[in-house]
């Protein structure tokens, strides 16, 4: 029987963001922006130096993925996949699965959109609201890790928790309940 999978956001969800604030609040966006080539693309090597991971949220991970396969899909830009996978063999001893944005021509909740929509996964963690409520209509579940900025999102197969670690007794439950109905 093949295992079930779950996709991961990176930063704000496994990897702090900034000065730890997660600045985006999701509000305003459309779903058929152009993607833009701006500083922030155009500085992805070096933006994410000196990042660690978010409390617990690594070993919450390494649990998950005992039980699940695991793909991060990060909007994080291929330029920064030498900077990016550096971090995972530093914090986590190996590089998962990591789907990255190809180029800036798809805004980063259209590139994780498509690459979700290809993957199917049981549940994906997310920390930006705009794209946890578009990925919400195409999975059977969301975590959202709460932050300040994405507190009016609500939506009933979204599971606002404070850390990926309170979402492995529920995923956990759910793979328990697998087994018994196989």
């Amino acid at each position: 029987m093949a295992r079930r999978l779950l996709t991961f956001d990176l930063d704000g969800v496994l990897c702090r963001p900034p000065f730890g604030i997660n600045p985006g609040s999701g509000k305003g966006k459309g779903r058929d922006a152009r993607g833009h080539a701006g500083i922030l693309w155009l500085t992805e090597r070096w933006r994410y130096l000196g990042r660690r991971p978010m409390p617990g949220a690594l070993e919450a991970f390494e649990q998950l993925a005992g039980m699940f396969d695991v793909v991060v899909v990060t909007a994080r830009g291929e330029q920064a996949r030498p900077l990016t996978e550096r971090w995972f063999r530093r914090y986590l001893g190996r590089v998962p699965d990591l789907r990255m944005r190809p180029s800036a021509e798809e805004t980063s909740a259209q590139f994780k959109v498509r690459v979700i929509q290809e993957l199917q996964p049981e549940a994906h963690f997310e920390d930006d609201p705009f794209t946890a409520g578009w990925v919400a209509e195409l999975v059977p579940r969301v975590f959202l890790v709460d932050w300040p900025r994405n507190r009016w999102l609500k939506g009933g197969n979204i599971v606002r928790v404070r850390s990926v670690a309170e979402a492995v007794p529920l995923l956990a439950g759910s793979v328990q309940a697998g087994r018994a109905e196989s």
